[in-house]
């Protein structure tokens, strides 16, 4: 027996998230949303045009600024901005207020997750660099300091028995640690980025290059001095001549706010994120495969109340 249009269109209603609520519950639309992101021409930068558009159909003002993994929540903290992306592994660092931070920042709380980046740290194949511990006293480019990738190079130094000073250090962005490995002023460069990254892929076109892996005790050690970094890999076929996988720490992009914004509000993102899924997924490739429960996955970083409420009536969180 066919079933009635008015069935139909109730059931396509409540798929949309999984769930059906009334009128009241759905939130409150904060005034406005200015998102800090990363760097120009970074994939934060173009994802944070993005999200700001999908809250502007929504019906609110926002719009998206330059910012870092580690200023982001700096500036959030101090309600210079309503939003940012950060990685996992800068807020275990706010909140003890070690180094880059001067003091603890404890109000940063996470509305959702967007996908996790790698610790990549590659060498060319005839330096004769296999380990992490055979990068001492090298030519080496990182990035600049309170840089997400800066931290995560500091740590796995730290987890060898060696500092950034035991070796000879250079810092600029990717595409200067791609420069300089490729003129050979550098036997490699390191970036804690969404993979593939072009400037690895860039690198890999034109030299033959060997991606140092970061497993077993050295990795343990890493994890245990920032809980915000997980075991990962970079997939075999990722880059030219990388016929395995690779063992490395990965660190998730977060969507952070205040811990003073109101619950509806933190409610009212969350919800207008998860019902633009399909939008999330045309923003950047990385997000292509964006899943509702990636979305809401916990990363160790507190929900905001309103945001951990959406996820448990989604389903996401039991």
């Amino acid at each position: 027996m066919p079933r009635s249009p008015s069935l139909i269109c109730a059931a396509l209603a409540a798929a949309m998230i999984g769930l059906a609520q009334p009128v009241a519950a759905q939130g409150k639309p904060p005034q406005q949303l200015t998102i800090f992101t990363g760097p120009q021409g970074g994939s934060w930068y173009a994802m944070g045009g993005g999200f700001a558009r999908i809250f502007q159909e929504a019906g609110i003002r926002a719009s998206s600024e330059v910012g870092g993994g580690v200023s982001n929540v700096a500036v959030v903290s101090a309600g210079r901005g309503e939003m940012a992306f950060t990685m996992s592994a800068v807020p275990p660092l706010a909140v003890r207020g070690e180094a880059p931070f001067r003091a603890p920042i404890t109000n940063i709380r996470a509305i959702g997750t967007i996908g996790p980046n790698h610790v990549h740290i590659v060498v060319a194949a005839d330096s004769g660099v296999t380990s992490i511990a055979e990068l001492r006293g090298k030519a080496f480019a990182s990035q600049p300091v309170g840089n997400v990738t800066t931290e995560a190079f500091r740590l796995v130094l730290q987890a060898a028995g060696m500092r950034e000073e035991d070796l000879a250090l250079t810092r600029g962005g990717q595409g200067y640690g791609a420069s300089q490995m490729k003129d050979r002023r550098v036997v490699g460069f390191t970036a804690t980025t969404l993979a593939p990254s072009p400037a690895f892929l860039d690198v890999a076109q034109s030299l033959e290059v060997r991606f140092l892996p970061i497993d077993g005790d050295l990795r343990a050690r890493m994890i245990q001095l920032n809980s915000g970094f997980r075991p990962g890999e970079l997939p075999a076929g990722l880059y030219r001549g990388q016929s395995a996988p690779v063992p490395t720490a990965v660190t998730d992009q977060l969507i952070i706010v205040r811990a003073e914004m109101a619950e509806d509000e933190a409610y009212w993102v969350t919800r207008t994120l998860a019902e633009n899924l399909a939008k999330l997924r045309q923003i950047h490739a990385s997000l292509g495969a964006l899943q509702l429960a990636e979305l809401g996955l916990r990363t160790g970083v507190d929900f905001h109340p309103g945001a951990e409420r959406f996820w448990r009536e989604a389903g996401v969180l039991r």
